[in-house]
């Protein structure tokens, strides 16, 4: 029973090993739509996944991430709550390629998070549709709901992917909206 194991460790160390920097250099040479639409199905399933994994402690922690998004108007601080939210779901999911290739990937994501949310908050002053959707996401989550949590997170991916494009569209960029220390 313990030497399948041992190859499925001993796999998957070369699998990183090999094709992971591959993935992220093309990652790096990649569209950011391209990048997203990764991103996007990697979420998902990371959702579902945590839905069927999540305990009552991962629950907390993840309810602790929302309450502190929901305390604070410092968008600095949002993006880093918001990139903290994913990061754990993906944690949660138990899926180690998954939180890998999303934690690698974090820092091409993360102009545009923060890209994103600056847009909303010039665009309405807040952004209540994706804290909606990340408070229904955690909420499918603690419930254990697997096919709501998956849904949640593909509604949450398209709203991402809307926003980009109609930035793109009227000719900004992510950096326009990124505001420097």
């Amino acid at each position: 029973m313990a030497v399948p194991i041992i190859l499925q460790l001993i796999f998957t160390a070369v699998l990183l090993n090999i094709y992971f920097p591959l993935i992220i250099f093309q990652m790096y040479n990649s569209k950011i739509q391209d990048a997203l639409q990764l991103r996007g199905a990697l979420e998902s399933k990371a959702a579902f996944l945590a839905a069927q994994n999540c305990t009552p402690l991962d629950a907390a922690e993840l309810q602790l991430i929302i309450a502190r998004l929901d305390s604070t108007q410092d968008e600095k601080i949002r993006g880093d709550l918001d990139r903290d939210l994913h990061l754990k779901i993906a944690q949660i999911s138990a899926n180690p390629l998954i939180l890998s290739v999303l934690n690698a990937s974090a820092q091409i994501t993360e102009n545009m998070i923060v890209g994103i949310r600056s847009y909303l908050m010039q665009k309405n002053n807040d952004a209540p549709e994706i804290d909606s959707q990340h408070t229904r996401l955690v909420q499918a989550i603690t419930n254990n709901d697997a096919p709501l949590a998956e849904k949640v997170m593909n509604e949450h991916m398209h709203t991402i992917e809307y926003l980009l494009n109609e930035i793109t569209s009227n000719n900004l960029t992510i950096s326009d909206n990124v505001q420097q220390p």
